[in-house]
């Protein structure tokens, strides 16, 4: 049985996401990048971590919850005659 493939260790984990942003690495003309990034450098890619950012957003900010809008700082309402 061949030993495991070591660069896959080493594979972004968004690879697996399907993330629409990380497609365009998988293109003929992008082939030297998505080795260098996706297959090794993942911790030089700005995109993994935009898309940590945006993972560390998403479970800071609780679901459901209402939130006020607002306008110029005034919530929205039935305006007053002055």
């Amino acid at each position: 049985m061949p030993d495991p493939d070591p660069t896959l260790g080493h594979a972004c984990p968004h690879v697996d996401r399907n993330d629409p942003r990380c497609q365009a690495r998988f293109s003929m003309a992008e082939l030297g990048d998505m080795y260098r990034y996706c297959v090794g450098g993942f911790h030089g890619c700005a995109l993994f971590h935009r898309i940590n950012r945006e993972d560390t957003y998403r479970q800071r900010t609780p679901t459901g919850v209402p939130q006020q809008v607002t306008v110029h700082g005034r919530r929205g309402g039935p305006s007053r005659s002055p």
